[in-house]
This record gives C-alpha cells, sequence and structure tokens, in this order.
C-alpha cells in the first residue's frame, strides 16, 4: 500500500515537471534563425503559398535530430555577443508549437475562409465563363517564447532574475505565420472552409495526445510531429479531391442569372438567396441577361420578388424590400461584375 502511494506521489511529481517544461514554451536561438529566414524566403520567391505548418514542424525536426544544423560553431560565437545560447531545448516544445500551428490555422479559417464571397473569373474546358473562390490570406501572429540566454536579465537587472532548472531564459516574441491559399471550384466556399476547419481541429486534437505521450517518452515526438505534417497535407488533399467531386460549377447559365455572390448587408443578403442560385424571373418578369434583370427589378422601386432554381434544381420563392430607386445595389454580384 505504501509503495503503491509513494509511487503515485513520484509520478505526480514527475508529470508536473514535465508538464511545467511544456507549458514555457523554449526554443532554440538556431530554430527561432531558421524559422525566420526560411518564412522570409518563402514569401519572396513563393508568392501566395503560406507553408506555416510545413516551416514550424519541420524547422524543429532539423534542429533537433540533424547535428549539423544544431551545432553551428559561426552561430554560436555570434549570439553568445547578444548573451542567446544555442544550448538545445526539449524537443518536444516544437511538438508543442506544430500543434499550437494547426489550432491557430484551424481557427483562422473558420473564422475568415468564405465568410465573404470574393469570386474570380476563370473558363472551363467549354470555354464557358465559370467562378471559382480562392482563399489566399495571411496573418501574423505574436507567440511568446522562451529563448535559452540571459541577454534578458544582463540588460534588466532590476527585473526578478528568471530561470527554470539553473537555466536562464530570455524572452523573445517570435511572429508566427498562419495562413492557407486554397481554392473552391464547385463547393460551397464557407460550407467547404467550415468543415476543413473542423477536420484540422480534430487533427490538433490528435496532437495534444501525441504531446502528452511525448512528455514521457521522447521517442514519440519524431513520428508525432511527421504524423501530424502528413495529417495536415492529407486534409487539404482529400478536400481537394472532394471539391473536385462535386457535380456542379458556377457557369454561365442561359436561362436566368446565376449568383456569384452577395454583398453584405444588402438586400440579397437578407434573402433566401444562395451562391450558385440561378434567377428566373424578377417581378413575375422572366429575365435571361443582366439588362433584362435590372429593368425588372426597376419596375418596383421598393420591393423584389425572385423565382429561383438552386443548385439541387429545386425551385423556390424569394422576396425583399429594396433600397428605394437604388434597384442596382441589390447585392447581387453577376459576372461582369467580378474583375478577371
Amino acid at each position: 500500500m505504501k509503495g503503491d502511494i509513494l509511487f503515485g506521489v513520484v509520478f505526480c511529481l514527475e508529470f508536473s515537471h514535465r508538464l511545467c517544461l511544456a507549458v514555457f514554451l523554449s526554443v532554440s536561438i538556431t530554430w527561432v534563425m531558421m524559422y525566420e529566414l526560411i518564412s522570409l524566403v518563402c514569401l519572396l520567391f513563393i508568392p501566395g503559398q503560406i507553408l506555416s505548418i510545413t516551416i514550424v514542424s519541420l524547422v524543429g525536426l532539423l534542429v533537433t535530430y540533424v547535428p549539423m544544423i544544431s551545432q553551428l560553431q559561426p552561430l554560436e560565437n555570434m549570439m553568445s555577443r547578444f548573451g542567446f545560447s544555442t544550448r538545445p531545448v526539449n524537443s518536444i516544445n516544437f511538438l508543442i508549437l506544430t500543434v499550437v500551428a494547426l489550432l491557430l490555422t484551424s481557427a483562422f479559417i473558420g473564422m475568415n475562409a468564405g465568410k465573404f464571397d470574393s469570386p474570380t473569373i476563370s473558363r472551363n474546358k467549354r470555354n464557358t465563363k465559370v467562378a471559382i473562390y480562392k482563399f489566399n490570406e495571411l496573418t501574423i501572429f505574436p507567440f511568446l517564447l522562451l529563448v535559452p540566454g540571459d541577454w534578458f536579465t544582463s540588460r534588466f537587472s532590476f527585473l526578478p532574475f528568471f530561470q527554470i532548472n539553473g537555466h536562464s531564459y530570455a524572452f523573445l516574441i517570435l511572429p508566427m505565420l498562419i495562413g492557407l491559399k486554397l481554392t473552391v471550384r464547385k463547393s460551397v466556399p464557407r460550407e467547404f472552409f467550415v468543415k476543413l476547419s473542423k477536420r484540422i481541429l480534430v487533427l490538433s486534437l490528435l496532437g495534444i495526445l501525441l504531446t502528452i505521450a511525448g512528455i514521457f517518452y521522447q521517442v514519440v515526438i519524431a513520428p508525432a510531429v511527421a504524423i501530424l505534417l502528413l495529417g495536415y497535407y492529407l486534409i487539404i488533399g482529400i478536400a481537394k479531391h472532394q471539391d473536385h467531386q462535386v457535380n456542379f460549377e458556377y457557369s454561365e447559365v442561359m436561362d436566368g442569372i446565376r449568383v456569384i455572390g452577395i454583398q453584405p448587408g444588402t438586400p440579397a443578403a437578407k434573402m433566401d438567396l444562395k451562391l450558385g442560385d440561378v434567377i428566373l424571373s424578377v417581378n413575375n418578369i422572366t429575365v435571361n441577361n443582366e439588362d433584362e434583370f435590372y429593368r425588372a427589378l426597376s419596375t418596383n422601386s421598393t420591393y423584389c420578388r425572385f423565382k429561383v432554381r438552386d443548385r439541387n434544381d429545386q425551385l423556390k420563392i424569394t422576396e425583399s424590400a429594396i433600397f428605394k430607386n437604388s434597384p442596382h445595389e441589390i447585392g447581387v454580384k453577376t459576372y461582369s461584375q467580378v474583375i478577371k
């Protein structure tokens, strides 16, 4: 009985100690410099493509498991003058950073992607105009990290001396790049990106479980980072494939007006209109082009009534008040209103 209690106390203390080290994320200055350098190269020479998850995870693996990179003597000499040290840190931190990058990416996609319709015009194999929806956004998330060294204490001696396990650490705010480049061609953009965000969140939760395992078993860390990286690109690949398999295109039609965008805060946003719907008639007047569409709208300066065929070929009626004497501000985007 006493042995079991003693084992439980030792286990709790060990877990608390390792969890404490994990909570206070620390990275080597080598990782910081490589991360910033590779991020800069990607931004300059791979326009529009953000490789945030790849950079975070691969740089962590290189610094941890490639001695040639982790033990650069010129870097050691240069950084020691500034009070930093290239002393290696626990590799669990790089796994945690990968999980954090996944969580931030999931939140970023869920909050921003597909929220506002921003189509561009392309042409399909039949040379017909089609609308596609590109998401190519980047944000910078300031992340507070600890870097081995005494830069902090040597310059601000009036502040408390900061140490962990007898080692000095400096605070460093690292600008972490979070973003995604992806084009939706056939799916409903907002639904597509919400589903993608949830899948990445599930992968992040798996990463948390792998991190807990990595706290006790170091051998788990490298495979865990690789699993998360491959899982991320598998999720992106599956999403692209599913979008390609949808039997629909945002193409021009001969009978009506295809809705390829809805401006927020307009009458169209208050109506039961969806991307891909085809407006067949306005105020009981059949419309086949934009001129007919706006002429029909002008027959009633305060109210409009649409007959619509949705993307599943189902008919519906929707109606709304409009801005008085401003039918052009109905809020429906058509092909001529989109910059190519």
